[in-house]
């Protein structure tokens, strides 16, 4: 059975391991010639007196790109009849060690004199001590060179008797442990579906290799661990749904959620990657409750996101919100019962993200006074919002409760402005901060749903065209 590939190691990992491996080989094929020669020197029995009769010079590279040079001799000698003259490249010193004309006692194979060394070549501390220091460098080599080859291993395969294995099937969406509803604004949710569908896989890769056992003495073993696995991960998931989706259902006035949610995200991952575990069907699928974790993240609750919008603006972009949301899960396969949850919680939404804005109006009144910020008509805002999510929610399509709500949010304004002046001088009444200040409820629906023009942003036009996008997106 070939291992599965689950990571990319470090790549130094690597380079330290192939390192130690070329260190190791030197070592051991420098001992291993070494050892041959002193074996053979062992039977030597001619002796000569060699006479220096040249120096040559030679430099190795010392940290990288300093020279360092040293000096070897070239030695002749007698042995019975023939005479010789070789280089001793054994026994390399520093410059200006050797001299011409010096001698120096040898020994020689007297079955192949040519084959020479210096007397005391193969005895004395020195000798000894540098081959056991050669020897321990090699086994160091060797020892970590395994070391780090077998941690390069580790990292890039599962093995089903580690125990580290298991621990990572037990972690689904491990970056995002610790998320919930009031910390959600803290985490990054880039591609959490396809991060979710990574630890699926992961799941079944490890349960391919379990069955790849059957018929073995631990096959039993290994299935009774994926199946806790399997369980403990879906226990860490429902915890992170619930924690998310559920805290959210249930502080927009929905009871009893986050059971219902930790439910359906530990049914809906077990039958993925262990159907025989799985309960049942949960209230929601998996699906649906990515979509609700990543509306939730980009539900303007963000604490930095506040608008300064007057108030028939805000409840416009509150309808729309829910429009796309309500669309996402309709067009994305939702079932009645989270698209029914959705709607019976926007209002309990509306409600929390107007307490935001509340108080984001409190810090400013504070700050460039009241006669510049004054509180928010709730009354004014959820008006438009419920007269354009009824629209949307009957027979309309949203282009034509996009340009009904508009029509409606701008006469509320235009007429509640005529009754009290004051509210000119407000800043998110101010054409800057006021998305309905260009809008023209006289030009028709016909010409408005046939328009291609993308106003300021959240204007009626804007938010036509950004839900066209949004459509083609979705149909893609």
């Amino acid at each position: 059975m070939l291992p599965h590939l689950t990571s990319t190691s470090d790549p130094l990992t690597l380079f330290y391991a192939s390192l130690l491996l070329l260190l190791f080989l030197a070592g051991f094929f420098g001992l291993i010639k070494e050892f041959r020669l002193w074996k053979r020197a062992r039977k030597w029995r001619g002796a000569a007196t060699g006479t220096v009769v040249d120096i040559h010079k030679d430099y190795r590279y010392h940290r990288l790109f300093i020279k360092r040079w040293y000096e070897y001799p070239v030695i002749a000698y007698k042995a019975g009849s023939q005479s010789f003259r070789q280089k001793y490249t054994r026994r390399k010193r520093e410059l200006g060690y050797y001299q011409l004309g010096e001698q120096y006692p040898l020994i020689y194979n007297e079955d192949n004199p040519g084959e020479f060394a210096f007397g005391d070549a193969f005895s004395g501390f020195f000798y000894y001590a540098g081959q056991a220091l050669m020897l321990a460098v090699t086994i160091f080599s060797l020892y970590y060179s395994a070391h780090f080859f077998m941690n390069h291993y580790l990292d890039t395969h599962e093995l089903l008797w580690e125990e580290q294995t298991w621990a990572d099937l037990e972690r689904p969406l491990a970056a995002y442990q610790g998320m919930e509803f009031s910390n959600l604004y803290n985490y990054t949710l880039d591609n959490l579906d396809t991060r979710l569908e990574e630890d699926v896989e992961h799941f079944r890769r490890v349960e391919d290799m379990v069955e790849e056992q059957r018929g073995g003495k631990n096959y039993q073993t290994y299935q009774n661990r994926y199946r806790a696995s399997a369980l403990a991960a879906a226990d860490s998931l429902g915890g992170t749904f619930s924690g998310i989706v559920g805290a959210f259902f249930e502080e927009c006035g929905l009871d009893g959620q986050r059971e219902a949610v930790y439910r359906s995200a530990c049914a809906g991952f077990l039958e993925r990657v262990c159907p025989d575990a799985a309960p049942g069907p949960g209230l929601y699928s998996l699906d649906e409750l990515l979509i609700l974790v990543n509306f939730i993240h980009d539900s303007g609750l963000n604490p930095y996101e506040y608008r300064d919008d007057p108030e028939e603006s805000i409840g416009l972009s509150l309808a729309v919100s829910y429009a796309r949301l309500d669309a996402e899960l309709a067009l994305l396969g939702g079932g009645e019962a989270v698209r029914t949850a959705a709607a019976d919680c926007f209002p309990g939404y509306v409600s929390l993200y107007l307490d935001q804005i509340d108080l984001h109006v409190l810090e400013n009144r504070k700050k460039y006074g009241k006669e510049r910020y004054t509180r928010l008509n709730r009354e004014a805002i959820l008006s438009v919002y419920s007269y354009t999510a009824a629209r949307y929610q009957g027979p309309d399509s949203f282009e034509t409760a996009l340009w009904d709500g508009s029509v409606f949010a701008w006469e509320q304004m235009t007429a509640r402005m005529q009754a009290d002046p004051a509210l000119r001088g407000l800043v998110r009444y101010g054409a800057e901060n006021n998305p309905l200040s260009e809008f023209d409820a006289g030009m028709g629906k016909d010409a408005f749903l046939s328009s291609r023009e993308r106003g300021a942003y959240q204007s009626p036009l804007y938010d036509l065209q950004d839900w066209r996008d949004l459509m083609e997106y979705w149909e893609d």
